[in-house]
């Protein structure tokens, strides 16, 4: 790399003294020998694969906006007015947040987090607000996905923290699943009847967690910490 011009853009070598690539134009400084900052293929892969994660929030920004207005097009000629399409614009706002979140926060856990679930509670209180009054989103719909992210984080940081990643992942999965299931189920009857009776949640963690604890004695006990791919020799 040392002897040859590197375009920083799109990678190609060039010929010694040619400061324009030919292939995409890029008249930035190019690198060279003892002139400019030396250039590695890693490098080039790096700002290719920025460049590329931009280029894709762009085109999803491009697309929501695209069926956003198709919706409310559709809507206003068929149904004569506004009125599902609020729905599904929520909807596909939210869904371009996440892409967002994940485009420009993914090394962020923390912000990550928050935006997600600034952006699905965004979602659930225009659907409610939508048939005014607010009824669900306060008894339901709050607590529900702030538990929902909060697990989901609790079980990121299990991730990265266990040095040993098989059965012992699925069986986190279950006790999360089994832990939100209560959740929904606790604050649902608390909503519609005020008072607190946990049944199908009981039955979906009584089945669940005795699972969850067979993964983990699998894991810990008998395959002492495999990965699964080791485990299904992948």
């Amino acid at each position: 790399m040392k002897d040859k011009n590197v375009c920083p853009n799109c990678g190609v070598i060039l010929d010694e003294g040619v400061r324009e690539c030919p292939l995409c134009h890029h008249k930035k400084e190019i690198s060279g020998s003892g002139k400019d900052k030396e250039l590695y293929p890693s490098d080039i892969l790096h700002l290719s694969e920025k460049k590329s994660r931009i280029h894709a929030w762009e085109l999803s920004a491009i697309i929501a906006l695209s069926a956003n207005l198709i919706c409310l097009i559709v809507d206003i000629v068929i149904g004569k007015g506004i009125n599902w399409s609020l729905y599904a614009i929520a909807a596909i706002t939210c869904l371009w947040l996440f892409i967002t979140s994940f485009t420009f926060l993914l090394k962020k856990p923390i912000l990550l987090g928050l935006s997600l679930t600034l952006s699905t509670l965004g979602m659930l209180l225009i659907i409610d607000l939508l048939n005014s009054p607010i009824t669900w989103f306060t008894g339901i719909g709050l607590p529900v996905t702030v538990t929902f992210w909060l697990l989901f984080g609790i079980f990121l940081v299990l991730y990265r923290k266990l040095r040993y990643k098989g059965f012992n992942i699925l069986a986190f999965i279950l006790i999360e699943i089994s832990a939100l299931c209560i959740v929904i189920d606790l604050f649902t009857d608390m909503h519609l009847s005020d008072s607190i009776f946990i049944d199908w949640s009981a039955i979906t963690a009584a089945t669940l967690v005795p699972l969850a604890g067979i993964l983990l004695f699998v894991h810990y006990r008998m395959k002492r910490g495999k990965d699964l791919g080791s485990f299904f020799h992948v």
